[in-house]
């Protein structure tokens, strides 16, 4: 792992929330696992620490860790004395890319990634329609290449189902949708432009035209109920910390701020926040302006695999005609590189396909030329996704200090044989997709997020997947999936301090009814309890007082 990036600005969590715990808690009878997970008695060094059982909080901070024939010198100054029986603490998890908003309005809405063919599809849109009452329906999660029919709805199919209301359905992937012929019909200049398609699908242009119609559409009202929901779903998956990725293609200013200043006033999962907005329209003096960790995240050199709008070095092998799309140049990508670094702060973009990464990594060359390999080196700037690295990517990463910040999910969900990337790609590129195993031997800093709404909040589900990747090249240990899942999480940000579990550590936690066994047919842990500086945030009621 390389060294954490340091800028100008302190980062957003060195000092703890206004809502920070006060009380001294005392833990014992469970098992603290600062791994995450049981080191393997195979692999256990004579140098590793004993496994503890006992774990003492004092206000934000871990004040001890030890054994329970220790913890009674500290029980007469403790609030509280917990009775673990059995259950086990953990560091919590980070969430290294999410879209609380759309999150948030997926779990409260219309979820369409539980439809399993078109015409399920068309049933819960409709159910929705009964319930809106006339009302705007924005739904997502469709996934034609899970569906017998193979297409989306159109326009017409939609129109029927909601009853000509004012629709707009995104894909898995955020990067297209399918809209009713009431939205085709407010913003009328889309049709000149790219990716406009009569029968109710945009992608590329047309979809960020018609995507920022829609999102005008949440009031300020509903879309802080999404903000609580999505932190409420973290928490109740013991995500103490997530990476917000705004920007004016894929929120609002308004959306970042609200969100921030919420995760300010109230108990849950810390949000730090990214702008994707070019420095030439005024992205870093926003993202300044804002508050966040930089001028990065979805800031996007191209689109999706599953929209055919990620930029390929090769035609698409279900789509001949079209290689995807580059929406920014490299000259574009390296000026915003250093503005940020003379601002002081962390630049990242979203890339996915190998055409798009040959322009971010030439662009980073190029910043370092101009800049010093140290310079560059100091920000560790990220690249979100970065699904088709080449070895030539993952060297230039490790000696420019870059992050990666990607999605095991990607490939639980569509790196399996004949799935949606060999669909798209065929066999062979498909094969050296997602290198988890490959970043990290080279020491990329490596951090775990979901891309929720695109795959749901989920940290076990997401470790599993790296432990058990599609390409058995790729996987990676228990303890690493755990480590790109938490600490990493906290590095990414620059905060040196967070995820993990040490006296003088900030309290950020979780309990769990067992140890994660990671077996594929074993059930995952259930979060017990969820801590953020020595705060509740979620709690099942199910760990005793004593």
């Amino acid at each position: 792992m390389t060294d954490p990036p340091r800028w100008t600005q302190p980062p957003r969590w060195t000092q703890p929330p206004r809502w920070k715990g006060t009380r001294r808690v005392l833990f014992t009878g469970g098992t603290i696992l600062a791994q995450g997970v049981r080191i393997p008695a195979a692999n256990a060094s004579v140098g590793d620490e004993p496994q503890q059982s006992a774990m003492l909080v004092d206000g934000h901070l871990i004040a001890w860790i030890g054994s329970d024939e220790d913890a009674h010198r500290h029980r007469s100054s403790a609030h509280e004395h917990l009775e673990l029986d059995g259950a086990v603490i953990t560091p919590g998890f980070v969430d290294a890319h999410v879209h609380a908003t759309s999150t948030g309005l997926t779990l409260a809405g219309l979820d369409l990634t539980r439809a399993n063919s078109l015409a399920e599809a068309l049933a819960l849109i409709e159910a929705a329609a009964r319930s809106a009452r006339g009302a705007p329906i924005l739904g997502h999660g469709w996934d034609e290449t899970r569906w017998a029919e193979g297409r989306p709805p159109t326009s017409g199919e939609v129109d029927r189902a909601s009853w000509g209301s004012l629709v707009y359905l995104s894909r898995i992937d955020v990067h297209s949708a399918v809209i009713s012929s009431a939205l085709l019909a407010e913003v009328p200049r889309a049709r000149e432009l790219d990716g406009y398609g009569a029968d109710g699908l945009v992608s590329r242009a047309a979809h960020h035209a018609y995507r920022e119609v829609a999102l005008r559409l949440i009031g300020a009202a509903q879309q802080e109920r999404a903000h609580r929901e999505a932190r409420s779903r973290a928490a109740s998956l013991g995500i103490v910390a997530m990476h917000e990725m705004a920007g004016p293609a894929i929120s609002s200013a308004d959306d970042l701020r609200g969100l921030m200043r919420l995760s300010d006033e109230e108990p849950g999962p810390l949000v730090s926040g990214y702008w994707g907005e070019l420095a030439e329209t005024g992205g870093v003096e926003q993202a300044a302006e804002l508050g966040a960790i930089g001028a990065a995240g979805d800031l996007f050199i191209d689109g999706a695999i599953g929209s055919r709008t990620a930029c390929l070095r090769h035609a698409y092998l279900d789509a001949h005609e079209s290689s995807g799309a580059q929406y920014l140049s490299e000259e574009q990508v390296r000026d915003h590189v250093v503005a940020c670094i003379e601002a002081g702060m962390q630049a990242g973009f979203h890339v996915i396909g190998d055409r798009a990464t040959d322009v971010i990594m030439a662009a980073m060359t190029g910043a370092a030329t101009k800049l010093g390999a140290d310079v560059v080196r100091a920000g560790g700037h990220r690249l979100e996704h970065a699904e088709m690295l080449d070895s030539e990517h993952i060297a230039e990463m490790a000696r420019l200090g870059m992050t990666a910040s990607v999605q095991p999910m990607f490939d639980g969900l569509w790196g399996a044989r004949g799935g949606m990337y060999e669909q798209r790609l065929g066999r062979e590129r498909s094969l050296g997709m997602n290198r988890f195993a490959d970043l990290t031997a080279a020491g990329v800093l490596t951090a775990f997020g979901s891309d929720s709404p695109v795959t749901d909040l989920g940290p076990w589900q997401a470790v599993a997947a790296a432990v058990h990747h599609h390409q058995p090249a790729q996987r990676i240990s228990p303890i690493a999936a755990f480590r790109a899942h938490s600490v990493a999480g906290w590095r990414a940000v620059g905060d040196h301090e967070s995820g993990v579990l040490a006296p003088g550590a900030p309290a950020h936690y979780a309990i769990w009814d067992t140890a994660a066994s990671l077996d594929s047919s074993a059930p995952l842990p259930t979060a017990l309890r969820t801590v953020v500086s020595g705060a509740t945030v979620h709690d099942l009621g199910l760990v005793g007082a004593r």
